[in-house]
Formats: C-alpha cells, structure tokens, sequence
C-alpha cells in the first residue's frame, strides 16, 4: 500500500469507530450491525465492574456474529442514556485487507429513574481488528476497563 492508500485507511476507520459510537448513543440499530463484519467476535466481559486479571475474563463468554452483537447491544443499551467518546487512536494497517488499533475511550450511562445504578463512568481502552471487504468493519473488539465509577 502506498502512504496516501494507509491514510485513507487510517481515516476510513476512524470514522467507522465514530459511526460505532453515533450508533450506540442514539440507537441507530438499523445501521450498527453492518459496522461489523458478519462473524465478528465482541468481547466486552467485565466492562461494567473494576477490572480484574484477564485470566478471571476466561471464565465468561463473548459475543458471536454481528446478530448476536446487535441483540446484546441493543438489550442493554436501550434502557440507558450513553454517551460514549474514543480518543487517541493507535491504528496500524498491517495491510491491504487488515489493520488493528487501540483506542482510549470513556463512557458514561444513565439509566431511568429506578435503575440499579444512578450514574456509571468508566474508563478504559478498545483493542479492535478490522477487515477489508468494500469498506472496512470490525473483525474483533476488546473492552478492557482501567477504572470504573458508580454512582449509587
């Protein structure tokens, strides 16, 4: 790939991870199960707890195929107001059909009056792959948390 290929690269998914954001925040569950590619794998064990070892993740099962990803998304996603940002992208085009990147990432959700909880923020990092097929998607996303707050 040429350098001007990666950067367009680079920035394609930038904008698909901006559009993973959009689509969760606003429930645009129309268009957030074509983000990833149809056997991706979604791993978010332990995101709404401080984080553990990784060897405690092993023990809880990860999402399967992008139908299974929206179903679980959207059943615990609905209920709440999320907000969520990823920042600092660390992208690497490994070539043209793959790439991988690290992002950091906040996120805050409000649930309705009655929840289990009256804020959650948590703080942490992505670790994604991606894969080339007409555009890019998600392949695999990882959610490790560094830090959570929960607001009682």
């Amino acid at each position: 790939m040429t350098s001007l290929e990666k950067l367009i690269a680079v920035e394609d998914i930038k904008q698909l991870k901006a559009a993973y954001f959009r689509c969760m925040d606003t429930k645009g569950w129309e268009e957030f199960p074509d983000l990833f590619t149809q056997d991706a794998v979604f791993d978010v064990r332990g995101a709404l707890e401080m984080p553990k070892p990784e060897v405690d993740y092993a023990k809880q099962p990860v999402i399967a195929g992008r139908v299974a990803i929206l179903d679980f998304v959207r059943a615990g996603i609905t209920p709440l107001i999320s907000i969520h940002h990823g920042y600092m992208p660390e992208i690497e085009i490994i070539s043209p059909m793959t790439a991988k990147a690290i992002w950091a990432m906040d996120d805050t959700l409000l649930p309705p009056p009655g929840g289990p909880f009256r804020k959650f923020q948590g703080y942490g990092h992505y670790f994604e792959t991606y894969a080339f097929n007409g555009r890019w998607r998600i392949a695999t996303l990882r959610l490790r948390r560094l830090h959570v707050e929960i607001t009682s």
